[in-house]
């Protein structure tokens, strides 16, 4: 007994030095979980994926862990019987195999397909277990989208006449001008669109007998025409690798990731859609930050639609604001790891003396990684937020060159003290 506990805080140790990255923590010397290291996807850019086929013996559990992801990433696990309508039951975990955060089972998943869908930072870990009197083979798949950096918003806001700089100004003037003509152009395309509604109505209306009848059904439909063109929803995706995976072995693998690569690149912007993956753990964000300021803007819009100088600045102000989140992000789920795992720590010292003895001092080594995991964020949040300040001059010179004067020091400084604050430790 004795012997086992020293063994178990050895491991501890072990895994505490690696805690930025790590399996889920474990003192149990028997549990030897299954890696799934995602790989590139050869067909879809920053996808990945993973596949495995394995065996559950009768009374026992299998363990396994995914590792390659990245917070950005959402990432479906798929577990399903091989040719058996055998009853598998998966539990996803958080930080430790004990910390259970969802469970399924088979035979009470559509098509008995179990699909995880999560976000983390660190190695996501499940185990697969089963009631049934006999070995079970299944296979699991596992599949990470392109990263989806989109969930924290853009605080911008379309900037008013009181806004904008003097009227002598120029440029100001050659600003409003440009506003000037494309409201009125806006306004002649709003008038066609209304003429031609109205007359398709009036001809519907005739032939029909029952202009009034006709023009509610009509506009609707006209109306319900979807201008994105997103594609496949999410239900249809699901149901693509649920019917995938009862074809061939191969087959259904294949459709699977198909099928969902295909759509991250054009369904990511669907809040319900994002909305699907579990964060695992409270470490990861998942909306935009309470409080953000809103600012104006001369461009409120897509930056495709904005001048040159705006798509290049918006597009550096953005990286920078990701990254400061992932920076915390890393910071906050290692220190949820650590904890864990030096609250367990301190448990099990109290069994034997020596152990105490020995865990106390590695403990101070512990202690000590944090202290320099704290000292390498400040430094590197100090850093990133030299290039946030440096992207918002870049927005600032732009702004300027449409007729909106003192961009930053009247609105970017109030939105870099926000973000200043929002990302202390």
């Amino acid at each position: 007994m004795k012997t086992k506990i020293f063994y178990s805080v050895l491991v501890l140790i072990c895994l505490s030095v690696n805690f930025l990255s790590a399996q889920p923590f474990t003192l149990d010397k028997n549990i030897k979980p299954t890696k799934l290291g995602l790989t590139e996807h050869p067909k879809y850019k920053g996808a990945k994926f993973a596949e495995a086929g394995m065996t559950l013996k009768q009374d026992s559990i299998n363990y396994h862990f995914v590792k390659g992801h990245d917070i950005y990433q959402l990432v479906d696990i798929f577990i399903f019987a091989n040719g058996t309508a055998a009853n598998l039951i998966a539990d996803v975990v958080y930080n430790t195999w004990g910390n259970v955060e969802e469970t399924q089972q088979t035979s009470t998943m559509k098509n008995g397909i179990i699909n995880f869908k999560v976000r983390s930072y660190q190695d996501i870990g499940f185990m697969v277990r089963s009631d049934e009197a006999h070995d079970i083979p299944y296979t699991i798949v596992v599949n990470a989208s392109p990263e989806l950096m989109n969930y924290l918003g853009s605080p911008f806001v379309k900037a008013t006449d009181k806004n904008m700089g003097s009227d002598s100004s120029g440029e100001n003037s050659a600003a409003k001008t440009e506003s000037s003509q494309s409201a009125n152009s806006n306004l002649w395309i709003y008038i066609v669109i209304g003429v031609l509604l109205l007359v398709v109505g009036l001809l519907a209306g005739k032939l029909m007998g029952r202009k009034k009848t006709m023009l509610f059904i009509l506009l609707p439909m006209l109306f319900a025409v979807n201008p994105k063109g997103y594609g496949q929803d999410t239900g249809e995706l699901n149901q693509d690798v649920e019917d995938g995976v009862r074809s061939t072995r191969r087959g259904q693998i294949d459709a699977g990731i198909d099928g969902l690569n295909s759509a991250f690149g054009t369904a990511g912007a669907a809040e319900a859609f994002f909305k699907q993956y579990r964060n695992l753990g409270s470490c990861l964000g998942s909306g935009s930050p309470p409080g953000q300021p809103r600012i104006p803007s001369f461009c409120d819009g897509e930056e495709s639609e904005c001048a040159d100088c705006f798509a290049s600045a918006r597009a550096e102000f953005n990286r920078c604001r990701y990254n400061l989140e992932r920076l915390q992000t890393i910071y906050n789920c290692s220190r949820a790891y650590i904890d864990a795992a030096v609250a367990l720590g301190d448990n099990v010292s109290g069994y034997h003396g020596v152990v105490g003895i020995v865990w106390q001092s590695q403990k101070r080594g512990i202690m000590r990684s944090i202290e320099d995991l704290e000292k390498s964020y400040d430094q590197k949040r100090v850093e990133m937020l030299h290039s946030f300040h440096e992207s918002l001059l870049m927005l600032d010179a732009c702004e300027r060159e449409h007729g909106l004067e003192d961009w930053y020091d009247r609105f970017g400084v109030m939105f870099y003290n926000f973000v200043e604050m929002r990302y202390h430790r």
